[in-house]
């Protein structure tokens, strides 16, 4: 199956680009989309898993504009369509 992942932030700054296609398979989940990104791209590693392997929960990660936490969290599964956000928090003053 086929998603889109949007890159916002210093994820985008460490990608350099905004926007990957990516072939997964059925019933990936977002932690193995994130496992894939971060084999593909390793400087990703220390942005989104901390030194245990752990997902870092101040990167916003959101499925179809919703945030992963109000879905199933990493165990999101993923659908032929689906667009990926990873991002910084959004902070304002």
């Amino acid at each position: 199956m086929n998603v889109r992942v949007r890159f916002y932030g210093v994820v985008y700054d460490e990608v350099g680009t905004r926007e990957w296609e990516m072939k997964l398979g059925r019933a990936s989940t977002v932690n193995d989309l994130l496992s894939i990104l971060v084999e593909r791209h390793p400087p990703l590693s220390g942005l989104v898993f901390d030194d245990e392997g752990v997902f870092r929960e101040y990167l916003e990660v959101a499925v179809n504009h919703t945030d992963i936490i109000g879905l199933n969290g990493l165990e999101t599964v993923l659908n032929e369509g689906d667009v990926v956000l990873i991002m910084p928090p959004i902070g304002g003053g």
